[in-house]
């Protein structure tokens, strides 16, 4: 079965993952944070930016490259300058680190 590459979801659309990725377990959603800044350290948050969740995205396709061209679809003009971010969730707290 050809599943569709990944595509940013409508903003207030109903989506049951459970129900969409049966069956698919490499597939998965991005919750992406973008057109926004990051606070100072140590009260460190994302602010003043944009929600957006891109579905079906294949863990054994995604790179950077597929990161680039999903942010490519929002269209922010000049080319931005861009950095990409991930969270690490411990026990005591989240830490976020430069990709």
């Amino acid at each position: 079965m050809n599943i569709t590459m990944w595509h940013v979801r409508l903003l207030n659309t109903p989506f049951n993952p459970k129900v969409v990725y049966d069956g698919h377990p490499t597939l998965f959603t991005i919750k992406l944070y973008h057109g926004g800044e990051f606070t100072k350290y140590p009260d460190v948050r994302y602010i003043d930016g944009t929600v957006n969740y891109v579905d079906m995205v294949d863990i054994d396709e995604f790179s950077v490259h597929e990161l680039d061209a999903i942010m490519k679809g929002f269209r922010y003009g000049v080319p931005p300058v861009i950095y990409y971010h991930f969270l690490v969730l411990v026990e005591t707290s989240t830490l976020v680190f430069a990709l």
